[in-house]
């Protein structure tokens, strides 16, 4: 709570994270001149207190445009410096400073999204490219476990993938991603529209899989899509002539004896016996 009223009612987290560890100056939300080794653990752990309370009491601690806007950059700053080698495989936190300063920024954006209360300052991290960010990573990221899956025999007999995919850093980063995109979709128009002309709709959709690697992924893209179809008669137009393209077996299916198949009538797909 102490942190809380300092970084949160008092608004000095700036002041705090820098002198934690020397990253520079603050200017408007996007750049922090950030040291070779970025960010040091008590930054990360101050991240960690602060999106554990603003979690527990959303809509009861203010928070300000300079605090969101400066978590904002932060986020843009760590996931820009990042090595994006290799998948992660614990969830947060992770013991990696750089992993937990990307996922608690991600947790705090989330949480000041999903209240009304918080309305301009939402609107702010907006206009700083919250999304357009948010969409850029989701675009680069590898596919999700169970599409990656359907892909393996095409992957192995083209080679490897694209270097140019990202494994998730953490257990849950997508999902997280998601759940910022989703709440900042809620009855905002504006929003929805970006999301469509940044050709967003389709790659949304393609979250609403259960993933291994991103626990509940699945609920909150269904959530997502929810609020970016909802009053938007563009989105919904868009979606509705989305035309089933074929369908693809997974070593899930497979190993039971089944495949999947296209009714050529109904354009639904149905489970039938591999032999």
């Amino acid at each position: 709570m102490l942190l809380s009223r300092i970084c949160l009612d008092e608004n000095q987290c700036l002041q705090l994270f820098s002198r934690l560890h020397p990253v520079g100056t603050f200017e408007n939300g996007q750049d922090i001149n950030l040291r070779d080794d970025l960010f040091v653990s008590e930054q990360a752990f101050l991240l960690t207190i602060l999106s554990e309370t603003l979690n527990e009491h959303i809509g009861e601690v203010s928070i300000s445009n300079d605090f969101a806007l400066y978590v904002l950059g932060i986020l843009k700053q760590a996931v820009g410096n990042f090595d994006w080698m290799l998948r992660g495989n614990s969830v947060l936190p992770t013991g990696s400073t750089v992993i937990d300063v990307i996922g608690y920024s991600l947790t705090i954006l989330r949480d000041t999204c999903a209240h009304d209360g918080y309305g301009d300052v939402v609107n702010s991290l907006l206009s700083s490219g919250l999304v357009e960010l948010l969409l850029r990573l989701l675009y680069e990221l590898e596919p999700p476990t169970i599409i990656r899956k359907a892909m393996k025999k095409s992957v192995d007999k083209e080679g490897t993938a694209s270097s140019s995919s990202k494994p998730c850093p953490y257990k849950g980063f997508r999902r997280d991603m998601v759940a910022v995109i989703g709440n900042c979709a809620y009855q905002r128009k504006h929003v929805q529209d970006e999301i469509r002309h940044r050709n967003g709709i389709f790659l949304l959709l393609q979250q609403c899989v259960t993933d291994e690697d991103n626990p509940f992924l699945r609920e909150w893209a269904i959530w997502s899509m929810r609020n970016l179809l909802e009053g938007n008669a563009e989105n919904q137009r868009v979606v509705a002539e989305l035309e089933l393209q074929g369908s693809v077996d997974v070593p899930e299916i497979a190993g039971l004896g089944l495949r999947v198949e296209v009714d050529p009538k109904t354009q639904r797909t149905k489970l039938v016996n591999a032999s």
